[in-house]
């Protein structure tokens, strides 16, 4: 395998202007390169807008390695080759070929980098496009937080409602992240009861068991989330105060009865969510909003003697919500991940038999963050999350009352997160909504 060093001629088209190359001859281009090849461009842009620098970028190279003869050609790129964003035509040249390209480069905390592979190069002056990733150096550095989470519910004429839960997870940091692989467990074990059975044989290894969990879809780098931006997962994005019901309501002394129809007024539009919860299984009348892509889920075994069997917030929060991150959200992985933290473990059936039950669990040292959730008249019974991952509480004062768990702060300036939510988080009333076009208004 032959390994090629060149400097970089580059040429850029920006707004407003353009820079004209001058071009070589074919003797020229012997003389210079040593081998026969032809002219063709990177036109590289960022992933996301401000993410990436031309000082970012000096001294880095980008890599072409030959998929059939594995021969290297590697380009040095100087910061004044570029746009100040780092956009740019680079110019390349390179025997015809198919071709694996990379660039990767740490800079400032934060990683930049493209691949793209099997690119044939056969044209004159072909142009191969690619998106400039930038993310956190280091796992350690991912983070995201919940800002807000509504699991309470409310009512409506006064009937109980809550197909408009939703949770808001935030980046605190100041590096890009992407939310690909991003994921949200509920505890299996209730705040509201004593601890169950497999209780200790979990929590004593560092595992937390769960009933479902939801992922954030993507291959790794899809769904970039800016330094102090949000995503909003609901759990059914429709325009919920759109929503009629009806009830059959009986006269005691005719007999008579009359259907009586109402508006959800206590609910909110969540058309404009990020993701959707849709799980027509667990909840039979689901709909899904084509407009808004699903995550997706994992489920623990079916036979958990009566248990939610998915990812469900119960109005009175007896599971809590935490966050953690997979590598991304391909279906592999999900299923990768299932077979990893499957064991088995014995319960107790209501006749008092020992039965033995798949059990699904997260290791607590993978958790970014979580709330320790519950209802006042009960309390925590059972700490259902680690203290190292939250040593306080949320309480309600009861299902469908419209309370929010909103954690302290704003998305500017940040919020508050020292693992207790006792002191992080707030209860405030009503829920926000989240339309179509929120983000831009």
């Amino acid at each position: 395998m032959k390994t090629k060093f060149f400097n970089l001629a580059i040429a850029l088209v920006m707004a407003g202007g353009s820079i004209a190359l001058s071009s070589c001859d074919d003797d020229e281009k012997k003389s210079e390169y040593s081998y026969d090849g032809i002219d063709a461009f990177v036109n590289m842009s960022a992933d996301v807008d401000g993410a990436v620098s031309s000082a970012d970028l000096d001294g880095c190279t980008i890599t072409f390695i030959s998929v059939q003869s594995k021969d290297t050609y590697t380009f040095t790129i100087s910061k004044g080759d570029l746009a100040d964003n780092a956009s740019g035509k680079v110019k390349v040249y390179v025997p015809v070929g198919t071709y694996d390209i990379s660039l990767e480069k740490s800079a400032d905390g934060k990683t930049i980098f493209f691949r793209k592979e099997n690119v044939t190069i056969k044209d004159a002056n072909q142009n191969v496009d690619v998106k400039l990733i930038a993310t956190a150096a280091q796992q350690s550095d991912y983070q995201f937080i919940f800002s807000e989470i509504f699991f309470n519910g409310e009512r409506n004429a006064g009937r109980m409602m809550h197909p408009d839960q939703y949770m808001v997870l935030y980046n605190p940091t100041n590096n890009i992240l992407y939310a690909d692989g991003l994921a949200v467990g509920c505890t299996m074990q209730a705040s509201c009861t004593e601890k169950e059975s497999w209780y200790d044989e979990y929590y004593n290894a560092g595992k937390v068991p769960v009933h479902g969990i939801i992922v954030i879809p993507g291959s790794g780098y899809e769904h970039p989330v800016k330094p102090h931006e949000k995503i909003v997962v609901a759990f059914t994005a429709a325009n919920h105060t759109e929503t009629e019901g009806s009830y059959e309501e009986k006269n005691e002394e005719t007999g008579e009865t009359k259907t009586v129809t109402y508006k959800y007024e206590n609910a909110v539009d969540l058309s404009g969510a990020d993701f959707e919860i849709y799980d027509p299984q667990l909840y039979t009348s689901d709909i899904d909003n084509p407009e808004v892509p699903n995550v997706r889920e994992i489920f623990p075994a079916e036979n958990d003697l009566g248990g939610i069997g998915g990812f469900y917030q119960h109005p009175r929060g007896f599971y809590c919500p935490f966050i953690f991150k997979l590598e991304n959200g391909e279906q592999a992985t999900l299923d990768k991940f299932f077979s990893e933290n499957t064991s088995v473990a014995s319960v107790q059936d209501k006749d008092g038999n020992s039965v033995e039950i798949q059990m699904l669990s997260v290791k607590a040292s993978d958790i970014l963050d979580g709330i320790t959730t519950g209802h006042i008249p009960s309390d925590i019974v059972t700490n259902p999350l680690p203290q190292t991952v939250d040593r306080g509480k949320q309480l309600v004062k009861g299902c469908h009352s419209g309370l929010l768990v909103q954690r302290k702060g704003n998305d500017k300036d940040g919020y508050a997160d020292t693992n207790n939510s006792t002191d992080d988080c707030e209860i405030v009333t009503p829920q926000h909504a989240f339309p179509a076009g929120w983000r831009n208004k």
